[in-house]
């Protein structure tokens, strides 16, 4: 945990000002309807498309929804009906990014789901969206039927190699030929071979990133506060060569929630396992889904 703390600390450190970039965001490609969704100073904007029983997907540190658009478009094929919020600081979400916790992210997260969606949802977060999740199942067990997590970290932190890269990929004052570098050996899986659209060098907002990082302090929010994602069942997907989130927290949760928790693991795919192998996720999550019923 202590490695974590100074990682996070490194990097916010080293991120430049956000740019135009930042502030547009990239817009989701075909037929997305749109709402916004306040919660106190913030308004934030949803997306949603499909029809069918609701996922709701949070991508990971800094990005927006069009970094789960590969995934959310298998699972709309499959029938269901899925929800993008976009977060703070991304896109046209505004809001406080200053003094911003996890519970309050995860009260962002409640705001979209009540606004567009009779709960409960099924929750899926990737990445940094898997704490967000599992924040929100623990305040608000009324709107969570399940939780997904995708490359669940928390407890287990990134090999110290991978910290670095992550460092370099998200350093936009680099040369873009060292971050791609850098990505590819962070999150993907040494058998992968990423395009430019997996590996998204301008997909994330520096604010988002700050804001994130800010919220997830351990020392306002400690791992105990958000680690059991509530109550409810819980899928847990986890590439074997995640070098971020490592198989040991998949593994952790499975051992502490026995009971409550599916331990889904993939050899050859790394932290950014819904871009390697978009199909193989949506599969997964569908089967799990479709188990728990209506």
């Amino acid at each position: 945990m202590r490695s974590l703390i100074l990682y996070l600390t490194i990097l916010i450190c080293v991120l430049p000002p956000p740019s135009l970039a930042d502030k547009e965001g990239r817009q989701l490609v075909g037929k997305w309807d749109v709402a916004f969704a306040k919660n106190g100073q913030a308004n934030l904007r949803v997306f949603f498309a499909g029809e069918g029983p609701t996922i709701v997907m949070l991508p990971g540190l800094g990005s927006g929804p069009r970094a789960m658009e590969p995934l959310a478009e298998r699972l709309i094929a499959a029938g269901f009906r899925i929800v993008l919020p976009e977060p703070r600081g991304y896109g046209e979400s505004v809001g406080p990014l200053e003094g911003v916790t996890l519970r309050d992210l995860g009260t962002d997260l409640a705001r979209a789901i009540e606004s567009i969606s009779t709960a409960p949802v099924v929750v899926v977060g990737h990445a940094f969206g898997n704490r967000i999740a599992r924040m929100l199942a623990s305040d608000r067990p009324d709107l969570v039927k399940a939780v997904v997590l995708l490359a669940a970290g928390g407890k287990y932190s990134a090999r110290p190699e991978a910290s670095e890269n992550l460092r370099i990929y998200l350093d936009k004052s680099l040369p873009a030929e060292r971050r791609i570098d850098a990505g590819r050996a962070a999150l993907f899986g040494p058998k992968s071979n990423p395009g430019p659209d997996d590996i998204a060098l301008d997909g994330a907002s520096t604010d988002t990133i700050k804001a994130q990082i800010s919220a997830s302090d351990p020392k306002v929010f400690p791992l105990e506060a958000w680690w059991p994602g509530g109550k409810a069942p819980m899928l847990v997907i986890q590439g074997l060569e995640d070098v971020v989130a490592p198989p040991e927290n998949g593994r952790s949760l499975k051992a502490d929630y026995p009971d409550r928790v599916t331990l889904v693991e993939f050899p050859d795919l790394g932290h950014a396992m819904l871009r390697e192998r978009p199909d193989l996720t949506a599969e997964t999550i569908a089967m799990f889904v479709r188990k728990l019923g209506r």
